[in-house]
């Protein structure tokens, strides 16, 4: 009974997939083969594996294959289109800020003490952001209401019948578009 328990526990359970599937090196494959011609539950295990894998090609192997209509793709598109806008509910994102209002929460009664210097630091952050954010925003301001100011000034001087004035703002426009690039990308005469 001892050697019969030491057999089992030496029997390759998990190899006899691989051998069906030919995953072996051949030495294996012989060595299992040995095995098989003398264990019993082996080789029983080995013909009830193949004779599953038999089955399961049989029951895949139809010719009444289904066919499906010829705008089923069409079909199946517009479904998933129309019902896309409606897989959220409205009170999910309710859900979501009240979360994420008590994570912020939770956060600040983690932090402490330090939390107010946590917050100032972040606010500082914010309006730093926000004052350079204000500073290009009125370069830029400044440059358009300068050309704005040139193209006046310049148009005032030819007559609208003349073709000049039309391309004029192309011309201003490109020439800042190519010194601005100049200037930032560092390329030109040097």
């Amino acid at each position: 009974m001892k050697a019969l328990e030491h057999n089992l526990q030496a029997c390759p359970a998990d190899e006899i997939s691989a051998y069906i599937d030919a995953e072996l090196t051949p030495a294996r494959e012989l060595e299992l083969e040995a095995h098989f011609a003398v264990c019993r539950p082996c080789a029983e295990e080995l013909n009830l594996q193949k004779q599953f894998l038999c089955g399961l090609d049989s029951s895949l192997k139809h010719d009444d294959e289904i066919e499906l209509p010829v705008d089923f793709a069409r079909h199946i598109v517009a479904n998933a289109e129309s019902t896309v806008a409606g897989l959220r509910r409205p009170r999910e994102r309710y859900n979501a800020l009240f979360i994420c209002a008590a994570m912020l929460l939770f956060g600040l009664f983690a932090l402490g003490a330090d939390a107010g210097r946590v917050f100032n630091g972040v606010v500082v952050g914010v309006e730093q952001m926000g004052a350079v954010g204000a500073f290009f925003a009125k370069v830029v301001y400044s440059i358009f209401l300068g050309f704005a100011i040139i193209i006046r000034a310049v148009a005032a001087q030819v007559q609208v019948g003349d073709g000049y004035f039309l391309f004029l703002p192309a011309f201003v426009g490109v020439a800042f578009v190519l010194f601005v690039s100049r200037k930032v990308l560092g390329t030109g005469r040097a």
